[in-house]
């Protein structure tokens, strides 16, 4: 079980990271959004905070699952069907939700960076899974 919990430490880590940052213009400084996302569209005050808006759901899932894996991380046998779940969650919020934004015209580089990232995620998900699964039949 050890690779599961350091598997649920490592992605609520760097979950939480990842929400932390977008936690902070979600509710204290919108306009950081603009300065550090390269819009494919005209950006004005109006068109930012809907933006913000509509990402903020995104914000808070993000640290919904930072906090949930650092939680399973206390007994990860308990909490090996979430890792599917979350395999899942990074297969189509992370990969196929990134290939939608290049394709809609945000910054392929960023996006790839974080293709990259869901994938590392997805396989070693899958690895520590299935260690977990052995070791529980054992």
């Amino acid at each position: 079980m050890r690779k599961l919990k350091w598997w649920f430490i490592a992605v609520g880590v760097f979950y939480l990271l990842l929400a932390l940052m977008n936690l902070y213009f979600v509710l204290f400084n919108p306009s950081f959004a603009d300065s550090s996302i390269d819009f494919p569209f005209p950006s004005t005050p109006d068109t930012i905070q809907a933006f913000v808006d509509g990402w903020s759901p995104f914000a808070f899932e993000v640290f919904a699952i930072a906090t949930f894996c650092l939680w399973a991380a206390r007994n990860p046998r308990r909490y090996i069907g979430a890792v599917w779940l979350l395999i899942w969650l990074e297969l189509w919020h992370g990969i196929i939700d990134d290939i939608y934004l290049i394709a809609r015209g945000y910054n392929a580089a960023s996006y790839i960076g974080f293709i990259v990232v869901h994938l590392i995620i997805i396989v070693t998900g899958i690895w520590a899974a299935r260690a977990a699964q052995v070791e529980g039949a054992t």
